[in-house]
C-alpha cells in the first residue's frame, strides 16, 4: 500500500513538475532550438494597443519629439530606442562643389535641405584665392526639398583658383535619439537629442523593460 502511495506522489509530483515547465501555447521554431538557454532570438508582438512593450512609432518630418502610449511604462523603466530609416533618393547631407574663377553662384541639389537648415560652408584646404582677393560665401535660395544656392557674399567672382567648397547639413542627418520625458503609466516621449525637427520622415524602433527584483 506505501509502495502504491509513494508511486501516486511520484507520479503526481512529475506531472506537476512538468506542468510548470511547459510554455502555455504554441512555440516558434527557433524558440524550441534556443529555449534551453535562451541564447536565441525570441518573438516581440509590436501589435498597437494599450499595454503595448515593442513597438515602432514615426517621427515625422518636421517634428522634434513623438510620444507613445503605453500603460507599460514606469518612472524606472528602461527605453531602448533605435532609428529605422529608409532615406529618400539624393538625401545627401554633406559635399563638394566647385565655385571657381569668374562663378558668382552654384546650385546644389539635394532632398535633404529644407528651409531654416543650418548649411556649414568653408574652402577646402587645398584651395587658393586670386592675388588680393578676399572671399565669404553665404546660402543665396532655399528650395525645400530640392536644392540650395551658394554664392559670394557680395555677388562678385569668386576668384578661386583651386577646386571645392565643402559643404554640411549637420541637422539633416537622422542620428541621435533621447527619452524626453516618462509619464508613469501612460506614455512616453522619443525626440532628437539637440531638439531640432528632421527634414525627414522617421521610423523608430522601441522596447520598455521594467526593472524587477533578484
Amino acid at each position: 500500500m506505501k509502495r502504491a502511495l509513494l508511486l501516486l506522489v511520484s507520479a503526481l509530483v512529475g506531472w506537476s513538475e512538468g506542468s510548470l515547465a511547459c510554455q502555455v501555447g504554441p512555440m516558434k521554431p527557433l524558440e524550441l532550438l534556443f529555449a534551453p538557454f535562451f541564447k536565441g532570438p525570441s518573438f516581440i508582438r509590436t501589435n498597437s494597443h494599450g499595454a503595448q512593450f515593442a513597438g515602432r512609432t514615426t517621427l515625422a518630418s518636421g517634428s522634434a519629439s513623438q510620444v507613445v502610449s503605453t500603460s507599460n511604462v514606469a518612472s524606472d523603466s528602461l527605453i531602448f530606442p533605435q532609428i529605422h530609416v529608409a532615406l529618400a533618393a539624393a538625401y545627401t547631407t554633406q559635399g563638394r562643389t566647385s565655385l571657381v574663377s569668374a562663378d558668382i553662384t552654384k546650385t546644389i541639389s539635394t532632398t535633404a535641405i529644407y528651409s531654416g537648415a543650418i548649411v556649414n560652408v568653408a574652402m577646402e584646404a587645398e584651395t587658393a584665392l586670386s592675388s588680393g582677393v578676399e572671399r565669404a560665401f553665404r546660402v543665396n535660395s532655399v528650395v525645400n526639398g530640392i536644392s540650395f544656392a551658394l554664392s559670394t557674399i557680395d555677388s562678385n567672382p569668386s576668384g578661386l583658383t583651386g577646386t571645392n567648397l565643402i559643404w554640411a547639413l549637420p541637422n539633416a542627418v537622422p542620428q541621435g535619439i533621447k527619452v524626453n520625458t516618462i509619464s508613469d503609466g501612460g506614455y512616453f516621449v522619443l525626440g532628437w537629442a539637440d531638439g531640432l525637427a528632421r527634414p525627414v520622415d522617421v521610423t523608430l524602433m522601441w522596447e520598455v523593460k521594467r526593472p524587477g527584483s533578484a
